[in-house]
């Protein structure tokens, strides 16, 4: 059975309709436009000295994430980063030096977490940064790291401005949101011909710049959404959303909101017997079980890279479950990834952190536990998203 959609002016901020199914024209992804990531990002600035590491005590490896709360990326960044280290120290460190990693925070992040963020580069002294849980607390450390010159690397944010604004010190691990709207335009829409497309996404920063790039490729497409709701911060009367939404007839319905929010639509959805296809971009902390269990429906979600990687994500999630006691997330992956990445550069530079950059950018094909990573120009990973689900 369809369902329809109407508006609730008081509850979204924005809503686009359409009174028109358009077809989509053309199978193939958009001819292509010059791109700031045509030419390589690169470092011109004084490489400095490198520091000996026999008279160091440790040497510090940032991570700006929640620890110790209920936040489950943040927890998830915390113990991938934890085991790496502990697998680098059982092994005798960097040249016979323990690693230790340093954590900062502040849920506010343009005030209480810049500062956390100075204080973990200028008075932690650590050699590189992993971070954030979101696209918002990302771009806080970025802009620190940029005056800093310390390398930061991203294991959960999908924000391709993260890398477009060419920052020769920043790296991307996950598909970013263009690659992500792309697969869910191919694999999704388009392969199940579901061309009368609704599109529900938050009004935070990780929602805007998701929607921004759903929004380009099906209008590339000539196929704009039927309608566009935009989800303010904590929303909480979904069914008023769902019951008022009965004039849009959409064939499925592309959601990108935070996971609890998510889940609690899905929820009421089901209760209210919408069965179209769901379709969702990868959020951090949302696991695909969980979108099966609300919803009981066709849904998809993309996976930001495939689980059977070989015997090296294997071995990461045995040696993860034996120290936790629960599989790794994607998140947990890339961090696991981000701090072996650093430690491989660290062998080829030693203690420079100008110089570990440029090891960090020839680690391009590195093989980690998720996957080749294999830099574009601007020091994102170009890792290849899939799309799994059940009709």
């Amino acid at each position: 059975m369809r369902w329809i959609w109407i508006t609730s002016v008081a509850v979204f901020f924005a809503c686009q309709t359409l009174g028109h199914t358009p077809q989509y024209r053309g199978t193939t992804t958009p001819n292509r436009q010059p791109t700031v990531l045509d030419t390589p990002v690169e470092f011109s600035g004084w490489r400095g000295a490198t520091t000996d590491p026999t008279r160091l005590d440790e040497i510090r490896i940032g991570l700006f994430a929640p620890v110790g709360g209920d936040d489950p990326v943040g927890t998830a960044m915390y113990e991938a980063a934890q085991l790496a280290i502990e697998e680098v120290n059982a092994i005798g460190g960097f040249a016979g030096v323990p690693l230790r990693l340093m954590t900062r925070w502040d849920d506010d992040p343009w005030r209480g977490g810049s500062k956390q963020m100075i204080k973990l580069v200028y008075e932690d002294s650590v050699w590189a940064v992993i971070g954030s849980v979101s696209g918002e607390a990302t771009h806080i450390a970025e802009q620190v790291i940029t005056k800093a010159w310390v390398p930061l690397l991203s294991p959960a944010s999908a924000d391709p401005t993260l890398t477009f604004i060419r920052i020769p010190w920043m790296f991307r691990l996950p598909p970013d949101d263009e690659a992500q709207a792309e697969i869910i335009f191919a694999d999704g829409l388009r392969e199940f011909a579901l061309t009368n497309v609704g599109l529900i996404t938050s009004t935070d920063h990780d929602g805007r710049i998701f929607a921004e790039q759903m929004l380009d490729r099906l209008n590339v497409a000539a196929a704009p959404p039927v309608f566009h709701f935009q989800l303010p911060a904590n929303t909480i009367d979904y069914d008023d959303i769902v019951l008022r939404g009965k004039s849009f007839d959409p064939d499925a319905v592309v959601i990108r909101v935070p996971p609890s929010e998510t889940l609690a639509l899905l929820d009421q959805m089901r209760r209210n017997g919408v069965t179209i296809p769901v379709l969702i971009p990868w959020v951090p902390g949302l696991r695909h079980a969980d979108l099966e269990t609300h919803y009981g429906n066709a849904v998809f979600s993309v996976q930001p890279f495939s689980s059977f990687k070989g015997s090296r994500h294997s071995v990461f999630v045995k040696a993860y479950r034996d120290r936790y006691g629960h599989d790794p997330t994607p998140t947990g992956a890339y961090t696991y990834d981000a701090v072996n990445l650093i430690v491989r550069s660290l062998n080829k530079s030693g203690l420079n952190r100008s110089k570990m950059r440029d090891a960090i950018v020839g680690s391009s094909g590195y093989e980690g536990v998720s996957g080749a990573i294999r830099w574009d120009n601007a020091g994102g990973n170009k890792a290849q998203p899939s799309l799994v689900g059940r009709p």
